[in-house]
């Protein structure tokens, strides 16, 4: 669990690192699908 919070947290920096939109779309939606894994073990 903390892996992933640890992973997500880096995505969205890098996200907000990112020069080019398509670069930055991708980490975002990365980060989107590590979101729904982690709350989804907290069900």
């Amino acid at each position: 669990m903390k892996k992933l919070n640890k992973k997500y947290a880096e995505l969205m920096h890098q996200a907000q690192q990112a020069t080019g939109r398509k670069e930055a779309v991708g980490l975002l939606h990365k980060a989107a699908k590590l979101k729904t894994k982690f709350d989804s073990y907290k069900m």
